[in-house]
């Protein structure tokens, strides 16, 4: 007693054409620059307020 499973022939598989990938390629590309516009003004505040705001260690003298 075996157990057979029938498999269909493969199919050939489907390529996107011209206008899914240029879907896809815009809609990727439109994602990178959402993320830009959020990402890089963050990423400039806070270079700014890194450089701006520099932590200064307190002596030992002043602390006295």
């Amino acid at each position: 007693m075996s157990l057979q499973i029938y498999l269909p022939p493969p199919e050939r598989a489907e390529r996107p054409n011209a206008r899914q990938r240029l879907g896809a390629v815009l809609g990727l590309t439109g994602l990178v620059l959402a993320w830009a516009v959020v990402l890089l003004p963050c990423a400039l505040w806070l270079l700014f307020s890194l450089v701006v705001r520099r932590p200064e260690a307190p002596s030992v003298r002043q602390q006295a």
